[in-house]
């Protein structure tokens, strides 16, 4: 199927990587962290999601890659945040079956070139709703292990295509308290992408000359999602910071916009440390699941 725009533009297109079956081993497709303990494996994420005290775990975090999949600044942020208490599993996209990148290449302008290519071609880039849609079975599959392990707030977060991935879904579960869009904004010919529910708070943050997000005859403030907020403009946290990196969370006005914002959308307070935690008394149940 496809779907037209209000350009008349067809943008719609099905591949296989897009079939809802190839949802099924996203958390076979994910990289876990935790407080205290930095990157873990499945087995002991399940464990310490159930055993960390209150002042030691937050909420949980899904963390979506750009258009190249996990390059390693997943790793980066994922260290911020579980550094404020949250747990936080970053899905891989790429690795579903038959699937490829939004933007190959060995180097950044060749990236840039081929992002642009894979858009106009319109299948393996976020232009097309239909990679968006499957990104969206990702993390809804995600979403509900989590709320299989625990009640604790969910926050969906992305970075650039990551971003699209977030703000194309349409959140209306109350666990979900937040979202998080680094370094992408709303151009003209994405909003058929836009399905994002006002009613939950979303913080966003761009930089003035990034060359991923702001196209030619554009200013940043052209990319905000301001306009998608006018009804509710208290849902809508916005940091712009000089820079062209396009790199996530690099600067000290974004982390701190960040964490001031996430301190809202989830008040519970964090204390350094172990808070009475041991270890050792998760063991038996991790070493269970790993029989």
């Amino acid at each position: 199927p496809t779907v037209a725009t209000a350009d008349g533009a067809m943008h719609w297109k099905d591949a296989p990587a897009y079939s809802a079956d190839k949802s099924n081993n996203v958390l076979r497709r994910s990289v876990y962290f935790m407080p205290l303990f930095g990157a873990v494996f499945p087995e002991k994420f399940e464990a310490l999601l159930k055993a960390l005290p209150p002042t030691s775990l937050r909420g949980v975090i899904i963390y979506n890659h750009g258009c190249g999949g996990q390059w390693g600044w997943e790793t980066t942020v994922a260290g911020f945040l579980y550094r404020q208490g949250f747990a936080v599993i970053t899905p891989d996209f790429p690795s579903r079956d038959d699937n490829k990148t939004g933007c190959p290449g060995g180097s950044e302008a060749e990236s840039l070139r081929m992002a642009d290519q894979r858009s106009r071609e319109g299948i393996y880039q976020a232009i097309n709703p239909a990679r968006l849609a499957a990104r969206g079975q990702d993390i809804t599959n995600v979403v509900a292990w989590i709320k299989s392990q625990t009640s604790l707030p969910i926050l969906i977060a992305g970075h650039s295509e990551g971003c699209r991935a977030t703000y194309a879904l349409n959140i209306t579960d109350p666990q979900v308290v937040g979202g998080i869009c680094v370094k992408q904004g709303l151009q003209p010919n994405y909003e058929h992408t836009w399905r994002w529910n006002t009613q939950v708070p979303l913080w966003q943050s761009l930089e003035e000359n990034d060359p991923w997000v702001i196209p030619p005859g554009l200013t940043v403030r052209d990319v905000t999602f301001e306009r998608k907020f006018k009804a509710q403009p208290q849902n809508l946290t916005t940091v712009i910071v000089p820079g062209k990196s396009h790199d996530p969370l690099v600067q000290d006005a974004e982390r701190s916009s960040l964490v001031a914002w996430l301190n809202q959308r989830v008040p519970q307070a964090i204390k350094p440390g172990q808070n009475g935690f041991g270890y050792e008394s998760v063991l038996p149940e991790i070493q269970r699941k790993l029989r």
